[in-house]
């Protein structure tokens, strides 16, 4: 049997013990990204110091997503615990799970098969397959042979040391793409991996700072080469991370007063500055505006980006406030969390008591706050200069380089996303405007003389790339490309042609002429 087969299960399947009718409800509102945090969460309450989201490709097609850590791993009576929905575990101070529900509810959100493989300290490897059975019925589990899962587990091939740990495996999912286009399945993996890096970076920003916190990568695996992408590392995004305050009086706590006496939650209030490009402002590359208002945070794990949790709706005049809110404890229920942990339902008391909550040192109620907030998003709209605007790049750079791009300009909303990419090109050619494919493409001919060896990583070349892209976006804007736009792109085509040959003149990479 080979790593990528499903392995069979020992004796029958038998239906998870649970009510039929909550399968079909929880999980329901889980996005890729979000579903994936729900195993990472998991993996972070094992105490992993590393761990690997790999998505599984067979000749370019998603067919698979892992999740791996090195954290302690399940015994017998753990992964039988892990089975059941809203089972009696006890969790610690410092756990994030929740509500028992999350590795079922999350992964049969996504997909149909789901392999578990674990291996604790001093312990027989233990393994589960569990099975979407339909929308009306439980799903099914099954035992795996201890056998193939400590194969499975000593032939995932990772940089981390898997002595103990876990292998989360989901098979049949339903939200990979079904186009069999390369060109599709290209662009919804770069977006797919960007999208989850993105959410993982955000909800977990606070645990990933600490000196102790695990250190996250993302990677893709050929299950048919047996070969695996260059792994990218979770950056940290912290939503309050703002260079200066907006305002000199902020942030503050506040303080809220409850008809119980309790403190189920602690909040400071803050003051993002005025056009800011920062990408921990605008998170996903998507407008301020969007993440306006209360940020939770349980145990330093963000359940909620932006919202008013029903106390007011969006206004654009409020785009630089934010409230970082933290849980105490379970909330004392007056905070409710959703099952996907993407959401925060606040009690009528506690909505009411933020309503006239005063922030501690300078005593304004909250529409105070908020008023303070549209005043200095105000002055910097009548201050605001004309914006630099680019079309965006997509994939083919480095973080580092698309969150330069977040801070210094803005992006052509009504241009489709740029994908820079190799292929190969005929000769004279150094690289391809594609308007209605939308992408920049380099002449994998000349790839070795302008990078400088042999190179696979698709991030390669950024000073080329960046440059290549600055000269050409205008190029992709517009209905269609005039005579003046043609002179320039055969003028800049034929210059670029002979700056590679000067290149390889100098001995800086061999020529590809013959290909």
């Amino acid at each position: 049997m080979t790593s990528f087969e499903v392995p069979a299960a020992v004796g029958a399947m038998q239906a998870v013990r649970m009510d039929p009718a909550l399968a079909n409800r929880i999980g329901l509102h889980h996005t890729l990204a979000s579903a994936v945090a729900d195993l990472v969460d998991n993996s972070i309450d094992a105490r992993a110091r590393a761990i690997c989201i790999r998505i599984l490709l067979a000749s370019d097609a998603p067919v698979g997503l892992q999740v791996i850590d090195d954290g302690r791993g399940m015994d017998l009576a753990a992964v039988d615990a892990a089975m059941m929905y809203a089972g009696t575990r006890q969790y610690g101070d410092t756990d994030l799970g929740h509500f028992g529900v999350g590795l079922k509810a999350a992964s049969l959100s996504q997909a149909d098969t789901v392999l578990i493989c674990s291996r604790a300290r001093g312990a027989t490897p233990v393994g589960r397959k569990l099975i979407r059975s339909g929308d009306t019925s439980s799903p099914l589990v099954g035992e795996l042979n201890p056998a193939d899962v400590e194969a499975r587990i000593d032939g995932v091939a990772t940089a981390m040391r898997f002595v103990t740990g876990t292998l989360i495996e989901w098979r049949d999912v339903r939200t990979f793409p079904s186009t069999r286009d390369p060109d599709e399945q290209r662009r919804w993996l770069q977006d797919a991996m960007l999208k989850i890096r993105n959410h993982l970076g955000v909800v977990f920003h606070r645990l990933l700072a600490r000196p102790s916190g695990p250190r996250i990568t993302l990677e893709t695996w050929d299950v048919v080469a047996g070969a695996g992408g260059i792994p990218r590392r979770v950056e940290i995004t912290n939503p309050f991370a703002y260079p200066v305050s907006g305002d000199p009086d902020f942030p503050q706590r506040l303080r809220i007063d409850l008809p119980d006496g309790s403190e189920p939650v602690r909040a400071v209030v803050h003051v993002w500055p005025a056009r800011s490009q920062a990408p921990e402002f605008k998170l996903g590359g998507d407008p301020g505006v969007k993440f306006q208002g209360i940020f939770a945070y349980r145990r330093d794990r963000l359940l909620q980006i932006g919202g008013w949790c029903g106390l007011w709706a969006d206004r654009p005049g409020w785009e630089l406030a934010r409230i970082a809110l933290d849980i105490v404890g379970t909330g004392g229920g007056h905070a409710t969390i959703n099952p996907e942990k993407s959401g925060l339902t606040l009690s009528a008391d506690l909505r009411r008591a933020l309503e006239t909550a005063t922030c501690v040192t300078t005593g304004e109620n909250l529409l105070d706050y908020l008023d303070v907030a549209a005043g200095v998003e105000k002055r910097g709209r009548a201050r605001q200069r004309q914006p630099i605007t680019v079309v965006e790049p997509d994939g083919g750079l480095p973080d580092a380089v698309l969150r330069g791009y977040g801070e210094a300009v803005e992006f052509d909303r009504g241009v489709p996303p740029i994908a820079i990419r190799w292929r190969w090109l005929q000769r004279r050619r150094v690289f391809d405007v594609d308007r209605e494919k939308a992408e920049l493409v380099l002449n994998r001919r000349y790839r070795e003389a302008l990078v400088g060896w042999e190179s696979e990583d698709p991030d390669d070349a950024p000073v080329l790339k960046t440059l290549l892209h600055l000269l050409t976006n205008q190029f992709f804007q517009g209905t269609y490309l005039g005579p003046r736009g043609k002179a320039e792109l055969a003028a800049w085509q034929e210059i670029l042609y002979r700056a590679v040959h000067a290149q390889i003149d100098a001995g800086l990479g061999p020529p590809k002429e013959d290909r």
